[in-house]
């Protein structure tokens, strides 16, 4: 399978995050930060974790390989006022990339490469190493294709019945193994947010990948399934999902 250009697909993962912007407050809200601390989000994509963290932090650092993501980053990070975030354009698969992160007293990672070098990871962080994903749940990726099924030649995944097995209990295990005792929480996620009408829903949506003419019904239909009307006359879109939260204190892994 070839390497994703997640330069390409910015626009659509910065509306995916912009969707799931109160339960990320919430997956922050776990998070162990203070006002003298100094944070570094690998992987930081458009900033889903960097802008909220921001506002808890002395100081942020996101760490990303592909240019539109940091430049995305940094624009979600200026237009919510904050001024405390330092962009580093920087692959974390580089040898040098602990050198030039340097040490931070929280490192972070979030459904990023960041997680698949756990002793790299812990390299980097004096006080807490988090780290965050969906919790036996389908990825962004799965369900931005839930959107767009019928429309895209991109095949949509099944679940699979052993995912369980598979799950964050996986990630637990391994840092146990390694000496420490990481703390995790399960938090319910999701894609939300409030519309006028289903005519406004179709619109904002559209960020999720090309539309032609002829899927317009099936794209509606996809739509559709997410979208709930109020008794307010609001229109809800909800796609639920769950996301763990794990954290642990680096001195405990002794390597």
């Amino acid at each position: 399978m070839p390497e994703i250009d997640w330069n390409t697909i910015t626009e659509m993962y910065d509306g995916m995050a912009k969707l799931e912007k109160a339960f990320t407050q919430k997956q922050v809200d776990t998070m162990l930060i203070t006002k003298e601390d100094t944070v570094v989000d690998i992987g930081s994509g458009p900033g889903r974790l960097t802008v909220p963290m921001a506002r808890k932090a002395k100081s942020v650092t996101c760490v990303d390989a592909y240019e539109k993501m940091l430049e995305r980053c940094m624009y979600n990070v200026k237009k919510e006022g904050l001024d405390n975030v330092k962009p580093l354009f920087k692959s974390w698969l580089d040898e040098d990339a602990v050198e030039k992160i340097g040490k931070h007293d929280i490192a972070v990672a979030s459904r990023s490469v960041g997680m698949f070098d756990l002793i790299k990871l812990n390299q980097i962080a004096t006080k807490y190493v988090f780290v965050m994903s969906f919790a036996n749940a389908p990825s962004l990726r799965e369900i931005q294709l839930d959107f767009l099924e019928g429309i895209t030649d991109i095949p949509l995944l099944k679940p699979r019945p052993d995912a369980r097995m598979f799950d964050y209990n996986v990630t637990f295990n391994m840092i146990y193994d390694m000496g420490a005792n990481p703390s995790v929480v399960v938090l319910d996620d999701g894609f939300e947010r409030f519309y006028t009408s289903n005519e406004e829903a179709y619109e904002d949506l559209r960020f999720l990948g090309t539309i032609l003419p002829e899927h317009e019904e099936r794209y509606r239909m996809n739509v559709d399934r997410y979208l709930n009307i109020l008794d307010d006359g609001r229109v809800h879109l909800l796609r639920k999902t769950k996301t763990y939260v794990m954290w642990w204190k680096p001195c405990e892994i002794k390597l």
